[in-house]
């Protein structure tokens, strides 16, 4: 992917950028964070802290990206005199070029028409990553709502355009869809989970709870993680907190109680998002009408991150009409496979 630097104040300058998809592939270190400058690797912790950034709760716990970042960039615009060896960088208007990785990133994480379908990998990378492998650890509420008007999801890129239709339900767990390729198969939970989670990253919104939310047996740790994350509560008795405000995705659910236990054991707000999402997205097992399906579809589509859960799971399958043709042996000619 390369994205052209629009800004006038510089000259024509470029970014390019390849990414292993984190449904796909990432490592158990940063090692394979690299940022290049005018055909030179060179360390940039502020750029590679960039990059770890942009690709949050999107690969599973503990494991990193695997990205490589090229700028052309005007020598001018370059601090070398940060390390003796010349190998560490600092470039000028960092905050700007940080802005151009995220946006980046962001582009080729979604599932827009440059990457889509899926290509071959071209022999030259399929005998690097051959050769790399042995080297290293590498191998290769619960009702679904249309999007509100603001809300995360309102996507401008030609990833809306891209028709994902809805036929079928697999298990009452995978929704079978059809797209002008081939076809996917998406986990309904994860799916879902992925656009609540950036629904409360968008808007964290704590309502009121009438009557409230007895607690029991919380440490005084767990009662500090709460008013941390906003909630109001205060002592109710002996081992007792009654909880006043909730998330608002969680304030009318019968598992209320439960649920503020379990975000009471995280200490930082975008744990306690995750794991708000979690609980709410619909369960696998649940039946799904056609519309209920095609309105899920519609929503995760156009998210930021729409290939990993924010655990980190893959979310769908895809199965191109390509690979369907080679499976079934679609384009042999008429009459050989009959030994004429």
């Amino acid at each position: 992917y390369q994205l052209p630097i629009t800004n006038y104040q510089l000259p024509a300058q470029s970014l390019d950028l390849v990414i292993g998809l984190p449904d796909r592939c990432h490592r158990r270190r940063a090692d394979w964070v690299k940022v290049a400058v005018n055909g030179r690797i060179v360390r940039s912790p502020e750029l590679e802290q960039t990059i770890l950034t942009a690709f949050g709760r999107t690969c599973p716990r503990d494991r990193y990206p695997i990205c490589f970042i090229h700028f052309q960039i005007d020598p001018e615009q370059i601090d070398w005199n940060r390390h003796p060896a010349k190998a560490e960088i600092y470039l000028h208007n960092m905050t700007y070029w940080q802005e151009q990785i995220g946006v980046a990133i962001a582009r080729a994480l979604q599932l827009n028409a440059e990457i889509m379908p899926e290509m071959p990998l071209p022999e030259r990378v399929g005998k690097l990553l051959k050769a790399s492998e042995p080297k290293s650890g590498y191998h290769v509420n619960r009702s679904i709502q249309p999007n509100a008007d603001g809300e995360p999801g309102k996507s401008s890129s030609d990833l809306g355009l891209m028709e994902l239709r809805a036929i079928a339900q697999v298990h009452n767990t995978y929704i079978l869809a059809e797209h002008p390729s081939g076809m996917w198969l998406v986990e309904q939970h994860i799916a879902h989970e992925r656009v609540l989670y950036e629904q409360l990253c968008y808007a964290w919104q704590l309502v009121p709870l009438e009557p409230p939310v007895i607690l029991n047996q919380l440490s005084p740790t767990q009662v500090d993680n709460l008013q941390r994350l906003g909630l109001e509560i205060e002592p109710f008795g002996e081992q007792l907190w009654a909880a006043r405000s909730a998330p608002a995705l969680l304030a009318k659910r019968d598992d209320c109680q439960d649920a503020l236990t379990e975000i009471s054991k995280v200490g930082d707000l975008q744990t306690a998002q995750v794991a708000t999402a979690c609980r709410s997205a619909i369960r696998n097992g649940t039946a799904l009408t056609l519309q209920e399906m095609q309105t899920l579809l519609d929503r995760w589509k156009s998210t930021r991150n729409p290939r990993t859960c924010p655990h980190g799971r893959p979310i769908f399958l895809s199965l191109e009409e390509s690979a369907l043709a080679r499976f079934f042996r679609r384009n042999w000619v008429i009459g050989k496979s009959h030994g004429i």
